[in-house]
């Protein structure tokens, strides 16, 4: 009985390492540089990511991107049904539970050479204004029948030549969720 009550243990601590959902703004597919530092003069594109990350199974999102750079916008697409505009209030359908890492949003924008300085031009996802979860990045799990509503975290793109010397380092969450004891007792009654 010993054994099985610290196998159990073992098991709810390592538990409490899950991910949550987290949206971010990348410069790269992979989701691994929140830094746009080398920018491309027109004809060329400019190409920023909205990456759904460390995603556990989830068939709908709702968030903003608040573009604070001085890029101008000129395509974003989306491989999923959309309700809304990306820099407004933007809901995704994604057709199907979807798992793991997904781009969902590409934006594209045109770069006239003006200087950029300072850490202030980015492009930040944030709660949209009609969130059902007020205040936070909304997700809808893939639970039967109809999903759960559940919270995310927004990430930052820093824009410009001088990215590197922006806090970029970590742009992601630590994968660590906060809980309580007795929330990881109800896990198991």
């Amino acid at each position: 009985m010993k054994k099985v009550l610290m196998m159990t243990l073992a098991l709810t601590l390592c538990a409490g390492a899950a991910m949550a959902d987290h949206m971010g703004a990348y410069s790269d597919v992979q989701g691994a540089s929140c830094a746009l530092s080398v920018l491309a003069t027109p004809p060329a594109n400019n190409t920023a990511y909205v990456i759904h990350k460390f995603n556990t199974g989830t068939t709908a999102a709702q968030f903003k991107v608040v573009d604070t750079s001085t890029l101008f916008p000129t395509t974003q697409t989306t491989p999923y049904l959309s309700i809304g505009t990306w820099n407004v209030d933007l809901s995704l359908a994604y057709g199907a539970c979807i798992i793991g890492d997904h781009v969902i949003l590409t934006c594209n924008f045109l770069w006239f050479g003006t200087p950029i300085t300072g850490c202030a031009n980015t492009l930040q996802l944030v709660p949209a204004p009609s969130s059902p979860i007020p205040g936070s990045i909304a997700f809808v799990d893939c639970a039967q029948p109809s999903g759960n509503l559940e919270t995310g975290t927004g990430g930052t793109l820093f824009v410009g030549q001088t990215s590197p010397t922006c806090p970029t380092g970590g742009c992601d969450p630590n994968a660590t969720a906060s809980t309580t004891w007795g929330g990881v007792k109800a896990l198991y009654r």
